[in-house]
Protein backbone atom coordinates (compact mmCIF):
# COMPACT_ATOMS: atom_id res chain seq x y z
CA UNK A 1 0.00 0.00 0.00
CA UNK A 2 2.20 2.87 -1.19
CA UNK A 3 1.88 6.23 0.55
CA UNK A 4 1.94 7.87 -2.88
CA UNK A 5 -1.56 6.57 -3.63
CA UNK A 6 -2.90 8.28 -0.53
CA UNK A 7 -1.08 11.50 -1.37
CA UNK A 8 -2.68 11.41 -4.82
CA UNK A 9 -6.13 10.77 -3.30
CA UNK A 10 -5.72 13.56 -0.76
CA UNK A 11 -4.41 16.04 -3.32
CA UNK A 12 -7.18 15.25 -5.81
CA UNK A 13 -9.88 15.72 -3.17
CA UNK A 14 -8.36 18.91 -1.78
CA UNK A 15 -7.76 20.37 -5.26
CA UNK A 16 -11.40 19.77 -6.17
CA UNK A 17 -12.15 22.72 -3.87
CA UNK A 18 -10.13 25.14 -6.01
CA UNK A 19 -12.46 27.55 -7.82
CA UNK A 20 -10.25 29.94 -9.81
CA UNK A 21 -10.93 32.74 -7.33
CA UNK A 22 -7.51 33.95 -6.16
CA UNK A 23 -8.48 34.69 -2.56
CA UNK A 24 -10.37 31.42 -2.10
CA UNK A 25 -7.71 29.31 -3.76
CA UNK A 26 -4.94 30.87 -1.67
CA UNK A 27 -6.44 29.35 1.46
CA UNK A 28 -7.17 25.99 -0.13
CA UNK A 29 -3.60 25.72 -1.44
CA UNK A 30 -2.30 26.83 1.95
CA UNK A 31 -3.96 23.81 3.56
CA UNK A 32 -2.81 21.42 0.83
CA UNK A 33 0.80 22.50 1.33
CA UNK A 34 0.36 22.49 5.12
CA UNK A 35 -0.94 18.92 5.12
CA UNK A 36 1.99 17.64 3.09
CA UNK A 37 4.47 19.38 5.39
CA UNK A 38 2.73 17.92 8.45
CA UNK A 39 3.18 14.51 6.87
CA UNK A 40 6.91 15.22 6.52
CA UNK A 41 7.07 16.47 10.12
CA UNK A 42 5.27 13.39 11.41
CA UNK A 43 7.65 11.09 9.58
CA UNK A 44 10.60 12.97 11.09
CA UNK A 45 9.13 12.54 14.58
CA UNK A 46 8.46 8.85 13.98
CA UNK A 47 12.03 8.35 12.81
CA UNK A 48 13.44 10.24 15.78
CA UNK A 49 11.33 8.21 18.19
CA UNK A 50 12.23 4.92 16.43
CA UNK A 51 8.62 4.14 15.51
CA UNK A 52 8.42 1.86 12.49
CA UNK A 53 6.18 -0.68 10.79
CA UNK A 54 2.39 -0.57 10.66
CA UNK A 55 2.12 1.98 13.46
CA UNK A 56 4.33 4.39 11.53
CA UNK A 57 2.25 3.84 8.39
CA UNK A 58 -1.06 4.55 10.13
CA UNK A 59 0.35 7.61 11.89
CA UNK A 60 1.72 8.98 8.61
CA UNK A 61 -1.69 8.57 6.97
CA UNK A 62 -3.40 10.28 9.89
CA UNK A 63 -0.95 13.18 9.48
CA UNK A 64 -1.70 13.41 5.76
CA UNK A 65 -5.47 13.40 6.29
CA UNK A 66 -5.56 15.34 9.57
CA UNK A 67 -6.92 18.57 8.03
CA UNK A 68 -9.09 17.08 5.30
CA UNK A 69 -12.09 18.70 6.97
CA UNK A 70 -10.57 22.14 6.31
CA UNK A 71 -11.51 22.03 2.62
CA UNK A 72 -15.28 21.67 2.99
CA UNK A 73 -15.08 23.96 6.02
CA UNK A 74 -13.52 26.85 4.11
CA UNK A 75 -15.62 26.24 1.01
CA UNK A 76 -18.85 26.45 3.01
CA UNK A 77 -17.99 29.01 5.68
CA UNK A 78 -15.03 31.03 4.33
CA UNK A 79 -13.14 30.70 7.61
CA UNK A 80 -10.78 28.40 9.48
CA UNK A 81 -12.21 29.44 12.86
CA UNK A 82 -14.04 26.42 14.21
CA UNK A 83 -16.01 28.55 16.65
CA UNK A 84 -17.51 30.51 13.74
CA UNK A 85 -18.18 27.45 11.58
CA UNK A 86 -17.74 23.80 12.60
CA UNK A 87 -15.19 21.57 14.29
CA UNK A 88 -12.81 20.72 11.47
CA UNK A 89 -11.56 17.58 13.20
CA UNK A 90 -15.03 16.07 13.37
CA UNK A 91 -15.75 17.28 9.84
CA UNK A 92 -12.58 15.49 8.77
CA UNK A 93 -13.92 12.24 10.20
CA UNK A 94 -17.17 12.66 8.24
CA UNK A 95 -15.21 13.51 5.09
CA UNK A 96 -13.07 10.37 5.38
CA UNK A 97 -16.27 8.33 5.58
CA UNK A 98 -17.55 9.87 2.33
CA UNK A 99 -14.64 9.91 -0.09
CA UNK A 100 -13.27 6.99 -2.10
CA UNK A 101 -10.05 5.98 -0.33
CA UNK A 102 -7.32 3.58 -1.49
CA UNK A 103 -7.76 -0.07 -0.59
CA UNK A 104 -5.39 -2.06 1.59
CA UNK A 105 -6.32 -1.04 5.12
CA UNK A 106 -8.68 -2.81 7.49
CA UNK A 107 -11.72 -1.21 9.10
CA UNK A 108 -9.74 -1.18 12.36
CA UNK A 109 -6.93 0.73 10.67
CA UNK A 110 -9.30 3.35 9.33
CA UNK A 111 -10.96 3.70 12.74
CA UNK A 112 -7.53 4.47 14.23
CA UNK A 113 -6.84 7.04 11.51
CA UNK A 114 -10.25 8.68 11.90
CA UNK A 115 -9.89 8.78 15.68
CA UNK A 116 -6.52 10.47 15.33
CA UNK A 117 -8.03 13.03 12.95
CA UNK A 118 -10.77 13.68 15.51
CA UNK A 119 -8.21 14.08 18.32
CA UNK A 120 -5.68 16.24 16.52
CA UNK A 121 -7.36 19.53 17.43
CA UNK A 122 -8.81 18.80 20.88
CA UNK A 123 -7.51 20.85 23.78
CA UNK A 124 -6.40 17.78 25.71
CA UNK A 125 -6.48 14.05 25.03
CA UNK A 126 -8.44 12.17 27.68
CA UNK A 127 -6.42 9.96 30.01
CA UNK A 128 -8.59 6.93 29.22
CA UNK A 129 -7.65 7.06 25.52
CA UNK A 130 -5.69 3.90 24.58
CA UNK A 131 -1.93 4.43 24.60
CA UNK A 132 -1.56 3.49 20.94
CA UNK A 133 -4.09 6.12 19.85
CA UNK A 134 -2.60 8.72 22.20
CA UNK A 135 0.82 8.17 20.64
CA UNK A 136 -0.60 8.49 17.12
CA UNK A 137 -2.51 11.63 18.03
CA UNK A 138 0.42 13.26 19.82
CA UNK A 139 2.66 12.65 16.83
CA UNK A 140 0.17 14.34 14.50
CA UNK A 141 -0.50 17.14 16.97
CA UNK A 142 3.21 17.91 17.34
CA UNK A 143 3.77 17.75 13.58
CA UNK A 144 0.80 20.05 13.05
CA UNK A 145 1.98 22.57 15.62
CA UNK A 146 5.43 22.76 14.10
CA UNK A 147 4.04 23.80 10.74
CA UNK A 148 1.29 26.06 12.10
CA UNK A 149 3.94 27.91 14.10
CA UNK A 150 5.81 28.62 10.88
CA UNK A 151 2.66 29.64 8.98
CA UNK A 152 1.52 32.08 11.66
CA UNK A 153 4.93 33.73 11.90
CA UNK A 154 5.12 34.01 8.11
CA UNK A 155 1.79 35.88 8.16
CA UNK A 156 2.81 38.16 11.02
CA UNK A 157 6.38 39.11 10.15
CA UNK A 158 7.43 42.52 8.86
CA UNK A 159 7.56 41.25 5.26
CA UNK A 160 4.41 39.16 5.43
CA UNK A 161 1.41 39.31 3.14
CA UNK A 162 -1.01 39.00 6.03
CA UNK A 163 -4.27 37.18 5.39
CA UNK A 164 -7.05 37.89 7.95
CA UNK A 165 -8.44 34.34 7.69
CA UNK A 166 -5.08 32.82 8.63
CA UNK A 167 -4.55 35.09 11.65
CA UNK A 168 -8.21 34.94 12.74
CA UNK A 169 -8.77 38.64 11.96
CA UNK A 170 -6.93 39.69 15.13
CA UNK A 171 -5.93 43.30 15.81
CA UNK A 172 -2.38 44.06 14.70
CA UNK A 173 -1.04 46.19 17.54
CA UNK A 174 2.75 45.71 17.67
CA UNK A 175 3.08 46.54 21.38
CA UNK A 176 -0.15 44.98 22.65
CA UNK A 177 -0.93 41.55 24.06
CA UNK A 178 -3.57 40.25 26.46
CA UNK A 179 -2.52 39.67 30.06
CA UNK A 180 -4.74 36.59 30.38
CA UNK A 181 -3.07 34.98 27.37
CA UNK A 182 0.40 35.80 28.70
CA UNK A 183 -0.41 34.46 32.19
CA UNK A 184 -1.87 31.25 30.79
CA UNK A 185 1.16 30.59 28.60
CA UNK A 186 3.67 31.49 31.34
CA UNK A 187 1.96 28.99 33.64
CA UNK A 188 2.46 26.24 31.06
CA UNK A 189 -1.26 25.72 30.50
CA UNK A 190 -2.97 25.49 27.12
CA UNK A 191 -4.62 28.75 26.07
CA UNK A 192 -8.06 28.96 24.46
CA UNK A 193 -8.31 30.63 21.06
CA UNK A 194 -11.29 32.72 22.15
CA UNK A 195 -9.07 34.65 24.58
CA UNK A 196 -7.03 36.13 21.75
CA UNK A 197 -7.52 39.76 20.74
CA UNK A 198 -4.19 40.87 19.28
CA UNK A 199 -1.81 39.25 16.79
CA UNK A 200 0.77 39.03 19.56
CA UNK A 201 -1.69 36.86 21.46
CA UNK A 202 -1.51 34.33 18.65
CA UNK A 203 2.29 34.25 18.89
CA UNK A 204 2.05 33.75 22.64
CA UNK A 205 -0.56 31.02 22.27
CA UNK A 206 1.46 28.98 19.80
CA UNK A 207 4.62 29.49 21.87
CA UNK A 208 2.74 27.94 24.78
CA UNK A 209 2.40 24.77 22.72
CA UNK A 210 6.09 24.04 23.35
CA UNK A 211 5.43 23.08 26.97
CA UNK A 212 2.98 20.37 25.92
CA UNK A 213 4.75 18.65 23.05
CA UNK A 214 4.50 14.89 23.23
CA UNK A 215 7.99 13.89 22.16
CA UNK A 216 11.62 14.86 22.68
CA UNK A 217 12.13 14.77 18.91
CA UNK A 218 9.39 17.37 18.50
CA UNK A 219 11.21 19.77 20.83
CA UNK A 220 14.43 19.12 18.92
CA UNK A 221 12.75 19.96 15.63
CA UNK A 222 11.47 23.22 17.08
CA UNK A 223 14.93 24.03 18.44
CA UNK A 224 16.53 23.37 15.06
CA UNK A 225 13.96 25.43 13.15
CA UNK A 226 14.80 28.82 14.67
CA UNK A 227 11.08 29.56 14.90
CA UNK A 228 11.11 30.36 18.61
CA UNK A 229 13.78 33.02 18.16
CA UNK A 230 11.77 34.42 15.25
CA UNK A 231 8.64 34.57 17.40
CA UNK A 232 10.33 36.54 20.18
CA UNK A 233 11.84 38.92 17.63
CA UNK A 234 8.29 39.94 16.72
CA UNK A 235 6.91 40.21 20.27
CA UNK A 236 7.29 43.42 22.32
CA UNK A 237 10.58 43.86 24.15
CA UNK A 238 9.48 44.18 27.78
CA UNK A 239 10.39 42.45 31.04
CA UNK A 240 7.41 40.06 30.98
CA UNK A 241 8.09 38.86 27.47
CA UNK A 242 11.77 38.50 28.33
CA UNK A 243 10.90 36.33 31.32
CA UNK A 244 8.78 34.09 29.11
CA UNK A 245 11.55 33.85 26.53
CA UNK A 246 14.02 32.77 29.21
CA UNK A 247 11.59 30.12 30.46
CA UNK A 248 10.97 28.78 26.95
CA UNK A 249 14.65 28.63 26.03
CA UNK A 250 15.54 26.92 29.31
CA UNK A 251 12.77 24.40 28.78
CA UNK A 252 13.94 23.62 25.26
CA UNK A 253 17.56 23.33 26.37
CA UNK A 254 16.61 20.92 29.16
CA UNK A 255 14.44 18.80 26.87
CA UNK A 256 17.07 18.56 24.15
CA UNK A 257 20.14 18.06 26.33
CA UNK A 258 18.91 15.93 29.23
CA UNK A 259 19.19 12.15 29.14
CA UNK A 260 16.23 10.41 27.43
Amino acid sequence: MPLSRHIETFTAYASSHLTGDQEHDYHIQLKIDHSLRVLDNARAILEGENVTGHTATLTSLAALYHDIGRFPQYTEYGTFKDVDSTNHGRLGVLTLRKIDLPKGLTDKDWRAIRTTVALHNVKEIRSETPASLTAMANTVRDADKLDIYSIILDHLGDNSDSKPVVIHSLEDRPHKYSQVVFDTVLSGRSCDYHLMRYTNDFILLITGWLFNLGFRTSVQLFAQSGLVEQAFSILPKDDKIQSLEEKVLKFMHYKTHSAP
